[in-house]
């Protein structure tokens, strides 16, 4: 399909570009906002809005790309709000990730459940984004609970997704090896290596993604014993970075001691509440 340049899309006919894979519905929504600026979203699901934003802004279409986004708004729901924030926290649409992050706030206890399945849609920008929030009223516990089935998750998905990537290029060593020993000498052995190489990569890759978006729970809000429970759990062990819980510890010594930190170390002795918290602390009190 061809469409127009994107420097001016709707005027200039000289120049065009090449559609490569749009989905029919998506664009049909394209050449009907070309031709009618009108947009009809009307039974259409999360992921082909997905892609009706991002083929929006790939052409320069900020019109099309804002009545997207408000669609989105107006039909956030339990079911869809992760999903929706994946988009926001992707395209960085600030103002569709403020309206995503009211809904998790207000709906909390019930989405921000480790018994939640939608939890594992999340990317782990989107689920980055959720913990780093300060409006959070759930215990930091609880959070991480939460936070650590996703990870789980993550880790085995991306795991089994590698395995299959790995299977697939073992598959091409294979049919190398059929075809002669010319070809299985010359190839199979840096094939086989190359492929392990690449595993062990993309393996260590998904666990510093796994790893830094668990640095978004604050374990120094955390109480000693909490903080022993998941130490000592040897399922969260390879989920917990070391200096999140080296920093922890301090902060609950200094916090339990009253001692005085040492300024020239530059360590971090304290760590801030969640706003959420605070307010219902002093309603406690």
């Amino acid at each position: 399909m061809l469409l127009p340049n994107t420097g001016d899309l709707m005027q200039s006919m000289r120049s065009s570009h090449v559609l490569k894979s749009c989905e029919p519905e998506v664009f049909r929504i394209l050449v009907q906002f070309l031709y009618t600026n009108r947009m009809n979203f009307e039974s259409m699901p999360t992921s082909k809005l997905h892609e009706v934003l991002r083929t929006a802004l790939k052409f320069q279409l900020p019109e099309l790309a804002k009545g997207t986004e408000e669609h989105l708004m107006k039909t956030i729901d339990r079911r869809t709000v992760f999903e929706v924030l994946n988009i926001a926290v992707k395209f960085k649409r600030s103002e569709l990730k403020n309206v995503c992050m009211a809904f998790i706030v207000q709906f909390e206890k019930e989405l921000l459940n480790p018994n939640n399945p939608t939890i594992f849609l999340l990317t782990p920008g989107a689920m980055l984004t959720i913990l780093k929030s300060d409006d959070l009223a759930t215990k930091e516990i609880e959070l991480f609970y939460v936070a650590a089935e996703w990870a789980n998750s993550y880790l085995e998905t991306s795991y089994e997704a590698t395995a299959n990537q790995a299977g697939s290029r073992s598959a091409s060593v294979a049919l190398a090896a059929a075809k002669g020993p010319y070809s299985t000498n010359k190839y199979s052995s840096s094939a086989s290596l190359n492929s392990a190489m690449l595993t062990r990569k993309r393996a260590t890759q998904v666990r510093r993604t796994a790893l830094f978006v668990m640095e978004g729970i604050r374990y120094g809000l955390m109480t000693a014993s909490e903080l022993k429970s998941i130490e000592s759990n040897g399922e969260w062990e390879h989920l917990i970075p070391q200096k999140c819980l080296a920093d922890a510890w301090r902060i609950i010594t200094f916090k339990q001691t009253g001692a005085n930190a040492d300024e020239r170390l530059n360590l971090p002795v304290t760590q801030p509440r969640r706003r959420a918290n605070v307010s219902r602390k002093k309603t406690d009190t």
